[in-house]
């Protein structure tokens, strides 16, 4: 039985973050990680595919989020009759009750959809009272947070350009940037997503999208595998080169 079918079967178990998050452990010093390790533990629970309610079983809301672990997350909201979309994934730091969307001005709603089965960390007020005594695990996270916002930036940017093509190349090395494995042929990011999906992300329509796919492929700039991952063939400077110049396929809405 996998990690993730007994968090499944199990869930509110409890996991070391040291073990699934080392990264937040960075500014930790080495003679107080293995005390940090014992003590800064977390329960996890397993999301399935499918429609989420962004609450977890058994759990208030958490003193300072959820934290994924792996899979993928994505979150949609729709104002003016119009969607827009955040892929969230490991190493993300949620807040999914924290949402006014029908006090706003312009009234805006907010679903949650797993994508891909995932574990989630509640970081709870246990977590967060043991936690204090280790500063930089919360000033990482509270970085996560920031990173967060900055790469939303970066898609609202990604998704005013021009063509659809580009849109996608700049997302996809975006995602490689965050969960991309580079291998001898190129970067695979581990997407299994539809073409819906990406079309949410990058602000186009469905069969815009479809088609600029096509493209990409038969340019020899992405390659879809069997299993659904997308490999990115050449390197991040190549495509930056291109968006400069205008190389990519010049394509409308």
């Amino acid at each position: 039985m996998t990690m993730l079918e007994r968090t499944l079967r199990e869930p509110g178990a409890t996991v070391e973050l040291l073990d699934e998050d080392p990264d937040l452990f960075d500014g930790v010093r080495p003679m107080e990680l293995r005390r940090a390790q014992a003590r800064l533990r977390a329960k996890v629970h397993g999301l399935r595919r499918g429609r989420w309610s962004g609450t977890v079983s058994s759990a208030a809301e958490p003193a300072v989020g959820l934290l994924v672990l792996d899979g993928l997350v994505l979150r949609t909201v729709e104002a003016c009759g119009r969607r827009g979309s955040e892929l969230l994934g490991p190493g993300d730091l949620l807040r999914p009750w924290e949402h006014d969307g029908a006090a706003a001005s312009i009234p805006f709603d907010v679903r949650w959809d797993v994508l891909e089965t995932c574990r989630i960390a509640v970081l709870d007020q246990r977590f967060l009272e043991v936690a204090n005594e280790w500063p930089e695990v919360l000033s990482a996270l509270f970085g996560r947070a920031v990173q967060r916002a900055q790469w939303l930036a970066l898609q609202l940017t990604i998704a005013n350009l021009r063509r659809v093509d580009d849109r996608l190349l700049a997302a996809f090395w975006h995602f490689a940037d965050r969960w991309g494995t580079a291998g001898p042929d190129g970067v695979v990011v581990p997407l299994a997503v539809t073409h819906d999906v990406l079309a949410q992300i990058v602000s186009a329509q469905r069969p815009t999208v479809t088609a600029a796919l096509h493209r990409l492929q038969e340019t020899g700039r992405v390659r879809r595998d069997v299993d659904r991952t997308w490999l990115l063939l050449g390197g991040p400077l190549d495509t930056a080169l291109a968006l400069l110049d205008g190389h990519a396929i010049d394509v409308a809405r």
